[in-house]
């Protein structure tokens, strides 16, 4: 199963982030970034990379004087938790008020793959977080999503932010959001055993 080998530090634990927000009342959406982006140089497209994991970039966040986010998951499954879900973090422009932040220490260049580890924690929190919250799976979105900016490079205009990523595998985590806990459809039926010749 896809939930195997998963790593949850700190879920539940108080954060002590330094760029926690003001405290708010509501939490109706999710927004998952990747740490790497685009950015132009020499007229082309390039991804800044995201090396490291959760610890690191969990300080980065702690540390910074304006960013913040509420989760950091590694591509070995780690999850830390860094600003408290009843706080506001800067995580995506115009979109901070009532979402929760995770960010993905991922490429999102579209090219990395999407480790099972990576995505099984995903799933993992994002369980865990609709069960303190009532987010619909429809507002469970990607950066990219809800982040219109825009730059140019080599003659074309480029969004700013395409995190995830084109390859995020939105169809998978949100088929496994939808799925409840396992419910008994049927009645337990003894097993019928073919009788043994003598």
């Amino acid at each position: 199963m896809l939930l195997a080998g998963i790593v949850l530090t700190g879920v539940a634990a108080s954060a002590g982030a330094t760029t926690s927000g003001p405290r708010r009342e509501a939490v109706e959406g999710v927004v998952i970034h990747a740490i790497s982006g685009p950015a132009c140089e020499g007229g082309r497209i390039v991804f800044s990379g995201a090396p490291g994991d959760a610890e690191r970039w969990k300080r980065f966040f702690d540390r910074h004087p304006f960013l913040g986010i509420h989760y950091v998951i590694d591509r070995d499954g780690v999850v830390l938790a860094s600003t408290p879900e009843e706080r506001v973090a800067n995580h995506a422009l115009d979109n901070n008020d009532t979402t929760i932040g995770i960010e993905l220490v991922h490429d999102g260049d579209g090219v990395e793959p999407f480790g099972e580890r990576q995505i099984a924690a995903l799933i993992g929190l994002l369980r865990s977080i609709r069960s303190r919250h009532p987010v619909p799976v429809e507002r469970i979105v990607g950066h990219g999503d809800v982040d219109t900016r825009t730059f140019r490079c080599g003659g074309a205009i480029h969004k700013t932010k395409v995190d995830p990523g084109a390859n995020f595998p939105w169809a998978l985590v949100r088929a496994a959001l939808r799925e409840g806990p396992p419910r008994l459809v049927a009645g337990p039926t003894p097993a019928v055993r073919p009788a043994r010749p003598r």
